[in-house]
């Protein structure tokens, strides 16, 4: 698809947005954990959902992107809006439930389902082949994140909190992925910003309604009123909604679904190391290792 700013291909620079995609969302998770202990799920998904459906505006604006694309049709924008109440409003959800649930050594396993489902949602929506490369950088991330998480006991936490969190944890990376495949035709042919615009007005509409129709709507909203609540929330929302977001859509703009899909999972080798960095962890041996297995696969998918 040719050279930009005649060094990276496109292929490669959706790759390289991947990864950078990865190092925020797993700065943001580290945040967001702290921010569940302020807000609850709900709130705070339409806290960092609202938040950068606003910052994406000036962007538009100033790059240029086209706000009614004449190239689409209506069929397009159903999927889009689809797409962006599946990723954002039911997923991400899920996600910051599964999260509270079972912290962010435990969820990290759950998001060891993310890659496989996209390969797989791929295969079966999009007719993606599967190539040996990112097979076997795909088992060398899983490996790696598995032996960084994975925990044989959990004392502090009941069976059915587990049982729970890990429903909710697997139900958000299936949603995630059928979201990621159904988009990925429109992506092709589409500003990756403009896509990732629509995508979280979709999102955010869809969590707003829902605050509003429950019991305790009021609730919900006045925690989002008070400012110390926002501590953590904002700047995870400008790393891992905002920023983490436009490098997610990009990378799956420029590169193909499997090989961004194998990418994003080095975020939880990046919790590793940062929860041991910011919450002080211990980063043992095992965790090195793990860290090692996950690059290793990373780099192969990244020169495949």
């Amino acid at each position: 698809m040719g050279l930009i700013e005649g060094f990276f291909t496109t292929d490669m620079l959706g790759k390289i947005f991947a990864v950078l995609c990865a190092l925020f969302w797993a700065f943001a998770v580290i945040l967001f954990k702290k921010s569940g202990e302020q807000l609850k799920p709900l709130s705070l998904n339409f806290y960092k959902s609202f938040i950068s459906t606003l910052l994406m505006i000036p962007v538009l604006l100033i790059v240029g992107v086209e706000l009614i694309p004449a190239d689409l049709i209506l069929s397009d924008y159903a999927i889009l809006i689809i797409s962006g109440i599946l990723g954002i409003a039911v997923s991400d959800t899920l996600f910051f439930k599964s999260l509270n649930l079972l912290g962010a050594g435990l969820t990290a396993i759950v998001d060891c389902l993310y890659s496989p489902f996209i390969i797989l949602l791929s295969f079966i929506f999009l007719m993606v082949p599967i190539t040996f490369k990112e097979m076997i950088g795909a088992f060398l991330v899983i490996l790696g994140i598995l032996i960084a998480t994975l925990k044989l006991k959990e004392k502090d936490k009941s069976n059915r909190d587990l049982m729970i969190g890990f429903f909710y944890g697997a139900s958000a990376m299936i949603i995630m992925g059928v979201s990621v495949t159904i988009m990925k035709p429109i992506l092709d042919r589409s500003s990756a910003l403009w896509v990732t615009e629509l995508r979280l007005i979709a999102g955010t509409l869809a969590l707003g309604i829902l605050m509003l129709v429950r019991k305790d709507r009021t609730k919900l909203f006045l925690s989002l009123m008070k400012r110390e609540n926002w501590k953590y929330a904002f700047p995870a929302t400008i790393l891992g909604s905002f920023f983490a977001l436009i490098l997610w859509v990009s990378a799956f703009k420029f590169t193909s679904v499997n090989s961004a899909a194998i990418l994003n999972q080095t975020n939880t080798i990046f919790i590793v190391i940062f929860a041991s960095l910011f919450l002080k962890e211990k980063f043992t041996i095992r965790r090195f290792f793990a860290t090692v297995l996950g690059m290793a696969g990373s780099v192969i998918v990244l020169l495949g």
